[in-house]
């Protein structure tokens, strides 16, 4: 009888030491792949916030860096300063995802443009083609339109040097 009461605490050491042991020898998370890396980019009917291009045509025949951002995500103003530092260099893209011309136009005159060209995908729709987790993402795609990489989340400096060097040899 005394054992049963002190049963849920034996259930609780036992829980606690397994869920310890998950969380300390856990192995560092993998990045989430894309069954469209080494495709081609896919047909989008996606244009641009200034004279309706298509991204499609905008990016053909050039090495791109696709970013997938919005006003409203904070992880990508933390971002966009890295954007920022590899503009002058690289062709950067702005894909915008569920957001207002008005709070895009709002979100590069408060922070500044690294895009060459900014298109808009209001529903979100054509974004989930890409097969977007969510803002922001980045999408490295070559001359010929092949997806290279893709990364998920924030980048970081230290990260797009990586990448880059990784896919230009």
């Amino acid at each position: 009888m005394k054992l049963l009461k002190f049963l849920p605490l034996i259930i609780f050491l036992i829980v606690s030491i397994f869920l310890y042991n998950k969380i300390k020898y856990q192995k560092e998370l993998e990045p989430l792949s894309s069954a469209l890396i080494e495709k081609k980019f896919p047909s989008l009917k996606i244009k641009s916030l200034d004279n309706n291009d298509n991204i499609n045509d905008f990016i053909k025949n050039k090495f791109v860096i696709i970013n997938i951002f919005a006003s409203w995500c904070a992880p990508c103003r933390i971002e966009h300063e890295v954007l920022k530092s590899f503009s002058e260099e690289y062709t950067i893209v702005g894909l915008a995802y569920k957001d207002s011309i008005e709070n895009i136009e709002s979100f590069l005159l408060e922070l500044g443009n690294p895009y060459k060209k900014v298109f808009y995908d209001f529903s979100g729709k054509e974004s989930i083609n890409l097969g977007l987790y969510g803002v922001p993402e980045t999408f490295f795609v070559n001359e010929d339109s092949k997806i290279l990489y893709k990364h998920v989340g924030p980048i970081n400096k230290m990260e797009f040097k990586k990448i880059i060097s990784g896919i230009i040899h």
